[in-house]
């Protein structure tokens, strides 16, 4: 093992999701609807695996100052820069900074993993600023990529791996999934843990974590089965609730926001959890906690019991849409009278509900699937208001956006839209609200109305509410 002396520096770069720091607050609640404060998990979770021989240092652009500075510091000296992106602002960021670094550090390797490098590698590394792409989950794929690295070793079959070699893309075999128990515990000591604790709806000192890892689900539009192959796994309940009391004690934290793509998935698993929390008494809660609306909506009752015993407050339901058609085209193996299941089972068991719905999937009647997705939220805004709970709820509402080797991508060029086939193209793309060309602006215009008015947004009461969406239902109707 190296000694700190002599430990080679490993820079992790998490680039900036949004062009503006700039978070938009909920008037209803005190949650973030664009929450930027976020640990940075898929980098801690790389640095786990190689900070016994390395001196890791992790930039975060969303809490550290002249990021762009620090980083060319750090490089000067570095084996390699690694980054981290999703399909968003985050690949711009993330450009900018590489090409910078290899400005100054031209043989310096440059890494890029995350979402879009991993349904994107080819692409990816045809910015000539980037020379290896992690695909998928990373943590064994980085681990073995420094090691070449630090001894001058061709990256030839190191699995869950692309790079450059004489001019050409190499793309190794994929690495399969791993049990998440195989790994060590995410370091959160590695960064400065009071940068990244915010305020979050129910406390004042939450963090993010994470209990399971993948998704099973197959939906259309989402890059997650592409990234993990619908493979999950989750940590062993007794493993997570003994890492929740530590953090909890060590960073005095009374909220965690869980970031699963699916705590859900195995209700056992959830049960043995959930229990556990119980029974250590840990005093904690739990918020945005993800679950598909099939799923809870056929859980018993005492589980949901359970669950809100244990510390969970709050469920983050990808809703996604009113319109059953929208829904089978997104194939979310769901059924729209779900939705209000899930909101009144919600209200009987105490736990907030967050829901995500989006509009405009292509080859779907549009004023049809708006029409029956407003009303759903109504709906569900009802639910709420008449009982003077609408604290007690948050629905975020986005147009369709196109992520990459998506069916729906495919079917959104299908529909005259126009391919994007640059790094640089999706990371100046608008993903929060994407206007698809199948889409008039004057329905465009109304969504963002409805949107912009619901309560949490405007402030207004439920009776205000009423008054407004009858006229959004109106101006709907004589378009």
């Amino acid at each position: 093992m190296n000694t700190s002396e002599n430990k080679k520096t490993i820079v992790l770069f998490n680039p900036m999701p949004v062009k503006h720091q700039v978070a938009i607050h909920n008037k209803k609640t005190t949650s973030l609807q664009v929450p930027l404060i976020n640990v940075p998990l898929s980098l801690l979770a790389i640095a786990r695996m190689v900070s016994d021989d390395f001196d890791v240092k992790i930039i975060n652009a969303v809490v550290d100052s002249d990021y762009k500075e620090k980083i060319l510091e750090l490089c000067e000296n570095a084996l390699c820069l690694g980054v981290s992106s999703m399909t968003c602002y985050q690949i711009r960021d993330g450009i900018n900074v590489s090409a910078s670094v290899k400005e100054m550090c031209p043989e310096l390797p440059v890494i890029w993993g995350g979402y879009h490098p991993s349904t994107e590698p080819i692409q990816t590394l045809e910015n000539p600023n980037i020379d290896i792409v992690i695909r998928g989950q990373g943590e064994l794929s980085f681990r073995e990529v420094v090691e070449r690295l630090d001894t001058n070793q061709s990256l030839t079959g190191v699995e869950g791996v692309s790079y450059k070699e004489g001019g050409q893309v190499v793309t190794n075999h994929d690495r399969n999934f791993t049990d998440l128990n195989e790994f060590p515990p995410i370091p959160y000591d590695m960064v400065d843990m009071e940068k990244h604790i915010k305020g979050y709806k129910f406390g004042k000192r939450c963090i993010d974590y994470y209990i399971s890892q993948g998704c099973a689900a197959a939906c259309n539009f989402c890059s997650e089965p592409l990234f993990c192959g619908r493979r999950w796994s989750a940590l062993n309940a007794e493993t997570a609730v003994n890492e929740l009391e530590h953090l909890s004690r060590t960073y005095n934290i009374d909220t965690f926001m869980i970031r699963d793509s699916d705590f859900f998935l195995n209700v056992k698993k959830v049960k043995e959890l959930c229990s556990l929390l119980v029974e250590k008494d840990l005093g904690i809660r739990m918020t945005s906690v993800n679950g598909r609306m099939e799923q809870l909506s056929r859980m018993d009752d005492d589980v949901w019991a359970l669950v809100r015993e244990a510390g969970v407050r709050e469920i983050f339901i990808g809703t996604e849409s009113g319109s059953q058609e929208a829904l089978d085209a997104m194939n979310k193996g769901a059924k729209v009278p779900q939705i209000e299941v899930c909101t009144r089972k919600c209200v009987e068991h105490d736990i907030d509900v967050r829901s995500s719905f989006m509009v405009g999937i292509p080859g779907v009647d549009l004023k049809k699937e708006i029409k029956s997705t407003l009303n759903e939220i109504h709906k569900m805004i009802s639910v709420y208001g008449e009982q003077d709970r609408l604290e007690h709820m948050d629905i975020l509402l986005s147009f369709f956006t196109p992520y990459p080797h998506t069916k729906l991508y495919d079917a959104g060029v299908e529909n005259g839209m126009l391919p994007l086939n640059t790094l640089e193209e999706w990371g100046d793309f608008d993903q929060f609200d994407f206007k698809a060309p199948w889409y008039p602006q004057e329905y465009y215009d109304l969504v963002l109305e409805f949107r912009g008015g619901m309560p949490w947004n405007s402030g207004c009461e439920f009776d205000e509410w009423c008054e407004f969406y009858k006229g959004i239902e109106n101006k709907l109707e004589k378009l």
